[in-house]
């Protein structure tokens, strides 16, 4: 497949000369890569995928190591292979629930740290099932399971249905006062991975899940994503041009203003207007469900902080989940004949 090709060129060469993957003394690519703790020690699996002669699309094979740290580990799950474990073509790292009830912080910062790993590779929270599983799992495409699920979260982002949460945002998330990380959820539907909701945090802890609609919302409010879609009954709303910012106003009564823009694909202003109330009502209802989690994935702290320290760390750190937030949205109405189709 030709998305592979860079990625498997080592593999190439080894098919071509007559080689196995195991016969080989070159680096061997790993497309994602699930991470479980047990008993004090990390359990780290790999996918390698591999070229495949009956095949356009390449095979997989499973690796694994355990260890006490998370450098270790990698240097584990290559043990024993001729080939040398290329980690930097990784596009998915699936953290299991062992990891999210405990805290993943330790965990995150040896992943920074570590030379092996690529900052930009994309966290996701394991749900309902165990993280290799995920990586056993089958794809519609073909393609290995852990490198068809980077397709389908790349995919997601850029329409607003899930956060991006790269390795180097996470990390950041961990060491910013005032504001918590969200990941992608994943889980097992079937015989394959897929995309389910989203996971909330405080600081580094799991605190609650969003489903996939509330995910969506959220993933307007963060404004990763290209394009987006809101839903009124059976009314489908397309956006574009998305742009949310948060904003606060201390003082003896401090509150949280949240303010969106975005372009609707849509044939009258009336259609904009309902688009704007629809988005509206469903922002402040995942606003609701993120203060009630206790995690303040939209930066409510900070903003706060910034606008006044003192007021800020006075009132304490999780003063944010009682504060009143008010929600703007402004939808400007873009002609379009997709726009409010049922």
């Amino acid at each position: 497949m030709k998305r592979m090709l860079t990625g498997l060129i080592t593999g190439l060469c080894l098919l071509l000369g007559g080689c196995s993957w195991k016969d080989a003394s070159d680096l061997s690519p790993v497309t994602a890569g699930a991470i479980t703790r047990e008993n004090g020690q990390y359990l780290l699996t790999a996918e390698l995928a591999i070229p495949s002669a009956d095949s356009a699309s390449p095979d997989s094979v499973l690796v694994s190591g355990k260890a006490s740290g998370i450098p270790q580990a990698i240097d584990q799950t290559g043990a024993g292979l001729d080939a040398q474990l290329y980690w930097s073509h990784a596009r998915v790292l699936l953290l299991d629930k062992t990891l999210l009830r405990d805290g993943i912080r330790d965990c995150i910062l040896s992943l920074t740290h570590s030379s092996e790993v690529r900052p930009a590779v994309r966290l996701c929270a394991v749900r309902n099932t165990d993280a290799a599983s995920l990586l056993d799992s089958e794809s519609t495409s073909g393609d290995p399971a852990g490198f068809a699920l980077g397709d389908s979260i790349s995919y997601a982002i850029r329409q607003s249905q899930t956060p991006d949460m790269p390795l180097y945002r996470m990390a950041d998330r961990m060491e910013t006062a005032g504001i918590d990380p969200v990941l992608p959820a994943v889980s097992l539907k079937g015989t394959q991975a897929v995309l389910s909701g989203s996971a909330l945090f405080s600081d580094d802890t799991l605190c609650g899940w969003l489903d996939e609609q509330q995910t969506g919302i959220l993933s307007i409010l963060l404004a990763d994503g290209d394009t987006a879609a809101v839903y009124d009954a059976d009314t489908r709303y397309q956006l574009s041009r998305i742009c949310a910012e948060v904003a606060a106003e201390a003082g003896e009564k401090p509150h949280i203003t949240v303010t969106i823009q975005t372009d609707v694909a849509c044939e009258t202003d009336v259609q904009a207007q309902q688009a704007a109330r629809c988005l509206q009502e469903q922002s402040c209802m995942v606003i609701s469900a993120l203060q009630q989690a206790g995690c303040d994935a939209l930066g409510f702290g900070r903003a706060w902080q910034r606008e006044d320290a003192d007021s800020w760390k006075q009132a304490g750190t999780d003063a944010w989940q009682t504060l009143p937030v008010t929600v703007h949205v402004t939808c400007h109405a873009v002609q379009s004949a997709e726009g409010g189709s049922r």
